[in-house]
């Protein structure tokens, strides 16, 4: 796929992610709520919830309209993974290459075959909780087990590229931490990927300031993007993103977003649709 700036002449096809699907009760609610109405069209879920047998049970009559992929974890000591990082240790032990590469591995095939065992088959797409398989060392183990699979169709790879107009600097940083070399090692492995990610910022914006961020990431973003979004309609109060992901989903389901999107001529595509793998 050609990686060129938008023009308003034309439509921009996108995929809209829900994060954290199954993280609980309120993150279910809202993710598949989003669905129906149209809002969203990929969630990737945290299979090592205690609640992602239910979950994956509810979104499996969905599987036509939603691509469904793995949010790979390693930092968040969720049900049967207490086997976890601190993310900044994650960071400097990945970027030093002293972080166990057989844990790693571990970690992944045991992911994946959580994933294939509810849905009865692999993930549409791969994508990490803060990001984390783009880091060195879990980016190569990733191609690794993907490649040992050998799968009839694999899972495109979500990038954490961010389009020039809209990258601040926490979008920068994430970039910084292996973007481009997970681009290319998903490329080398055959697999597809999504050139584009916008939806990041801290976490820190009242409902008015996100509107706006969301438009100006709506008109600026590039053909391909994947906006992430953390929706939940009860987050806990112990959760440090809970007020952000119930003020996410108040915008996504309202009128604003769809209403945004026609004004920047942004329709939304699956990635298994509009992502092609590289040929050999």
């Amino acid at each position: 796929m050609t990686l060129t700036q938008p023009t308003q002449s034309r439509s921009r096809r996108w995929v809209i992610c829900a994060d954290d699907f199954a993280l609980d009760l309120g993150s279910i609610e809202a993710t598949l709520a989003l669905i129906e109405r149209g809002r969203v069209n990929a969630t990737s879920a945290l299979v090592d919830s205690p609640h992602w047998s239910a979950a994956a049970r509810q979104i499996k009559p969905l599987a036509d309209r939603v691509d469904i992929g793995l949010h790979l974890n390693l930092t968040e000591p969720l049900g049967m993974n207490k086997a976890t990082w601190r993310l900044p240790l994650l960071v400097a032990q990945s970027m030093l290459r002293v972080v166990p590469r057989w844990r790693i591995r571990h970690q992944i095939d045991r992911q994946l075959e959580e994933f294939t065992r509810e849905l009865g088959r692999a993930p549409d797409f791969i994508d990490g909780h803060q990001h984390v398989h783009q880091l060195p060392v879990v980016r190569d183990a990733l191609m690794e087990c993907l490649l040992e699979l050998e799968l009839k169709s694999p899972p495109w790879i979500r990038i954490s590229r961010t389009p020039l107009p809209v990258r601040d600097r926490k979008a920068r940083l994430i970039e910084q931490l292996g973007a481009d070399a997970t681009a290319r090692a998903a490329r080398g492995a055959g697999l597809a990927t999504s050139p584009w990610l916008v939806g990041i910022y801290g976490f820190d914006l009242k409902r008015d300031a996100y509107m706006a961020r969301l438009r100006r990431w709506l008109e600026t973003g590039p053909d391909g993007s994947v906006l992430m979004c953390h929706p939940s309609t009860k987050a806990s109060s112990k959760d440090p993103i809970g007020a952000a992901r119930r003020m996410e989903l108040g915008v996504l389901v309202g009128d604003f977003f769809p209403g945004a999107m026609a004004a920047a001529r942004v329709t939304l595509a699956r990635g298994t649709e509009i992502y092609r793998r590289p040929a050999h």
